[in-house]
């Protein structure tokens, strides 16, 4: 068996070019490669499942984004064609990573030191957008020194949430918190958002047990559509017998069960779904069903309805339970989602258009004690799940927008615990309402 991870790394970026360990052709052809190479499928296995839940790992989009714009603010110049031309800016100095106490983090043996490889190709959309921001930063707050990457500190240095730091001529020492594209707030677990109301956090095992009785309830009404389509896509006696044999009623049972490759061969094409490989995720039973779900009714009412009377029986009677706690803690909610922490920053988005001052807490607090901060909340089902809208403002300037989080499937229906994601709608410009008048 060859262990030699260089020459592993090495075929993989030759066969997929910049390797993206979430993507499922990508991890195809590294299961093609170990298998070769005389890894067993067991372990192999493993492997795929420990990139699918990596923590603290950098995507190749997060890494090119927020390095290239941190290099390009500190003067430096390239095409950035491929890793080669980023790694050339380490070397010399010109932006370094950093750990949470903001000493030097080395390449070699970095997870992310394969970003830096000739055979890594950053996406043009991607340097174009982070020479947008890089713009619009030195704009704002000059040109930038002693430049640092901060994604390996995971929020645990200084400056907390941001992305890149340094030092700027027509400000000073701050950090700066990137988002490509037009940008999102920071998503919180399911856990974070309700700790951060002043609730038990809901999260895990513990969470799941605790509302076991109605994940197995939304399990069967999630089967009984899912066996009724499948029973109306096809008319194959044996695709329907493997599909009777996989189906579950438990929560934990659906999640667990899983295909082999010549079941998932027969499922496939006897519902008229492409080939799948079978890797990790598609030999999942529950992978298939969300995708002829996916396929055929990717706005099932049906569903939402069924899911919505779950959702509001979980999520719904638990908000609803603690409203004085949560009203209480709405002034928290705010500041978790706009990243406020112990330092102030900038948050940079939608190539530059986005330019956002974020206070301290100690700032924040000062300025925005309950006297000012006005905000509400209501909940409402969804089409993707649960909505929880959080509308705010101050005495000064009323209205400023609306921070909404939404409980869903994030992988998929059914595939997984539900998470959350965040949003925004302003009505204002911008949250400088809130937040402008504390910008030195």
């Amino acid at each position: 068996m060859i262990t030699d991870l260089n020459k592993i790394a090495d075929e993989w970026s030759y066969r997929v070019g910049s390797i993206d360990y979430k993507d499922e052709t990508h991890l195809y052809h590294l299961n093609e490669i170990l298998r070769k190479y005389g890894w067993t499928q067991e372990v192999i296995d493993e492997v795929v499942q420990n990139l699918n839940e990596a923590k603290g790992d950098t995507s190749s989009t997060t890494f090119y984004h927020e390095v290239v714009t941190g290099i390009i603010v500190g003067g430096g110049r390239s095409s950035f064609k491929d890793g080669s031309e980023v790694k050339k800016f380490f070397d010399n100095g010109s932006i370094r990573a950093v750990n949470a106490g903001l000493g030097t983090v080395k390449p070699e043996g970095a997870a992310w030191e394969r970003f830096l490889l000739k055979s890594s190709i950053p996406k043009s959309s991607l340097i174009s957008d982070a020479t947008k921001l890089a713009a619009r930063i030195t704009q704002e707050l000059g040109n930038g020194k002693n430049m640092m990457w901060t994604g390996p500190t995971n929020d645990g240095s200084k400056y907390g949430a941001a992305d890149i730091a340094g030092t700027f001529s027509g400000y000073g020492d701050v950090g700066i918190s990137l988002k490509a594209g037009v940008g999102q707030l920071k998503n919180l677990t399911l856990g974070t958002f309700t700790k951060t109301l002043g609730l038990d956090e809901l999260k895990g095992v513990e969470f799941l047990k605790k509302y076991n009785k109605n994940f197995n309830s939304m399990t069967k009404d999630w089967m009984k559509l899912i066996d009724g389509l499948f029973g109306r896509l096809t008319k194959d006696s044996d695709a329907k017998k493997i599909f009777k044999r996989h189906s579950k009623s438990t929560w934990d049972a659906y999640q667990k069960e899983i295909l082999t490759e010549e079941e998932l061969d027969i499922l496939t094409e006897a519902v008229g779904l492409p080939k799948m490989k079978y890797v990790a995720k598609t030999k999942k039973f529950k992978y298939f069903c969300r995708k002829i779900q996916e396929k055929n009714h990717p706005q099932w009412k049906e569903w939402q309805s069924a899911r919505g009377k779950h959702f509001d029986n979980i999520f719904g009677t638990y908000l609803k339970k603690y409203d004085s706690q949560i009203r209480e803690n709405l002034s928290n909610l705010f500041k978790k989602q706009l990243s406020v922490g112990d330092t102030s920053l900038f948050y940079a988005a939608k190539g530059g258009k986005t330019f956002w001052f974020i206070p301290s807490e100690k700032l924040y607090d000062e300025k925005m004690g309950p006297q000012k901060f006005i905000a509400d909340y209501e909940l409402k089902e969804s089409q993707a799940g649960y909505k929880f809208f959080l509308d705010v403002g101050t005495q000064e300037f009323g209205g400023i927008g609306t921070i909404i989080v939404e409980v869903r499937f994030a992988k998929g229906q059914m595939d997984g615990a539900p998470d959350v994601k965040s949003s925004y709608k302003l009505v204002a410009k911008d949250w400088s309402g809130l937040l402008g008048t504390f910008r030195r």
